[in-house]
């Protein structure tokens, strides 16, 4: 008889690709939704269940049967610090009181982030896990606050977070963003000469994934990313070359140019409805004098998985379909 893993954020960019992975594993899949679904997948081994994330019982209920948990629900953007405090910290303490009372729960599986560290200030020391975390933004203070609230799970129940770096691939929203203004020829330099991890997205799914089938990854902290960094404008370029377009145009913005920047998104975002391209918060972290970098070698050491480049990891992000004969 299959098990079957409860999966937040499982309707996500990277959600739907962990769920093929789990199910290529054999597992079931149950994945959190806010809304009542109109109808369930076609594939039998997969079904969507309407959860109220501020409700530990509506929580309790969904995971009944399940051996796994991976979080990745997250609030990215906000307003207010009280949105990511709702959106991140609250609703994982909600999911790991959640956890506590659901019998048969082996293994729950937190996706943080970088920014739940904060940022390296020497480029010769990227972050890793022995580091004492600094946060700087309110995403990653509340996504720090929710690892401290998975850290309090206790037998039966183990633990694995992982803080993965920028990710990137195929139809990530925010990726999609940046290759649009790439696109048009403008794109700002936000960031002056500090460095930056990233993983292509089928390697974090990949190590998720993983996880619970490698032995020592019980109640511990990874990172997950590519073993090599890299300066915004050559990502940049990496990506107009990848697009098959110029490089664009690429000022240097101050800090007051950022700020009245998320304002103006801010501002258009509560008239639209849609999130904000650039809020606040983002300015905290794009402003700070140093490096979002990180080291995977704990988890690279543990498992021996190999990483995509970034250029061939774009290549594949906007590589053009085959038109059909």
């Amino acid at each position: 008889m299959k098990k079957t893993v409860f999966v937040t954020g499982g309707q996500g960019f990277i959600g739907k690709r962990l769920t093929d992975a789990l199910l290529q594993q054999g597992y079931k899949v149950r994945v959190a939704s806010r809304r009542a679904p109109r109808q369930q997948p076609v594939n039998p081994d997969v079904s969507v269940v309407q959860v109220n994330y501020q409700d530990v019982r509506s929580l309790q209920n969904a995971m009944q049967g399940c051996v796994g948990v991976y979080h990745l629900a997250a609030v990215l953007f906000g307003f207010h610090y009280s949105d990511f405090e709702k959106g991140n910290a609250q609703v994982t303490r909600n999911m790991v009181q959640a956890a506590r009372q659901t019998p048969g729960l082996e293994r729950f599986v937190y996706v943080s982030s970088l920014a739940a560290s904060g940022y390296a200030a020497d480029e010769a020391h990227p972050r890793t896990e022995a580091d004492e975390p600094h946060p700087v933004s309110d995403y990653g203070i509340t996504k720090l606050a929710g690892e401290k609230a998975v850290q309090t799970l206790a037998a039966p129940i183990t633990w694995t977070i992982v803080r993965p770096p920028i990710v990137y691939g195929p139809h990530d929203s925010g990726v999609s963003k940046i290759a649009l203004w790439v696109k048009r020829g403008l794109m700002v330099n936000t960031s002056g000469k500090g460095l930056f991890s990233f993983v292509y997205v089928d390697d974090l799914v990949c190590a998720l994934a993983a996880v619970p089938q490698t032995p020592g990854t019980e109640n511990q902290i990874f990172f997950v990313c590519e073993g090599q960094d890299y300066p915004w404008p050559q990502f940049i370029e990496k990506m107009a070359r990848a697009m098959g377009v110029r490089k664009p145009f690429m000022p240097n913005a101050p800090k007051w140019m950022l700020q009245v920047a998320a304002a103006v998104y801010s501002l258009c975002a509560r008239v639209s409805g849609a999130q904000p391209a650039l809020n606040y918060d983002k300015v905290k972290e794009a402003v700070i004098d140093g490096h979002w970098i990180c080291s995977g070698q704990k988890w690279q050491a543990l498992t021996g998985q190999r990483f995509t480049p970034l250029e061939e990891g774009l290549q594949k992000t906007f590589a053009r379909p085959e038109k059909e004969n």
